[in-house]
């Protein structure tokens, strides 16, 4: 099964945590919040999908397509316990400014967990 979608609204990076002066803890900033809030409120596909999903996302000036598709349930699950994003994240921040200018150069990235 595949669900596909287009969010017709502009991509928003989501921004960096924020840290409480007064008592140190974190958290997302307003803008940020909101922009999930919204995409959370324009989604019209299944809830709550279970087992293994491949999920491309593309990002354009005019809106934001998705599709997520349910994987064979024969798939091996992952050892990894990780979001996938943030494993990706780690690699490419550390790779900023060592194997190119600035991440911002990248434009397709593919990922899979194990």
């Amino acid at each position: 099964m595949t669900w596909e979608q287009t969010f017709n609204t502009r991509p928003y990076a989501k921004g960096r945590p924020r840290f409480n002066r007064k008592t140190g803890s974190a958290y997302t900033p307003k803008n940020t919040r909101e922009y999930e809030k919204l995409i959370a409120s324009m989604y019209e596909g299944p809830l709550h999908a279970k087992g293994n999903l491949s999920v491309k996302i593309v990002f354009a000036i005019e809106g934001i397509s998705i599709a997520i598709t349910q994987l064979d349930s024969n798939r091996e699950e992952s050892k990894l316990t990780g979001d996938i994003d943030n494993y990706a994240k780690a690699i490419v921040d550390a790779l900023n400014g060592v194997a190119y200018s600035d991440d911002k150069q990248i434009v397709w990235l593919e990922l899979e967990k194990r």
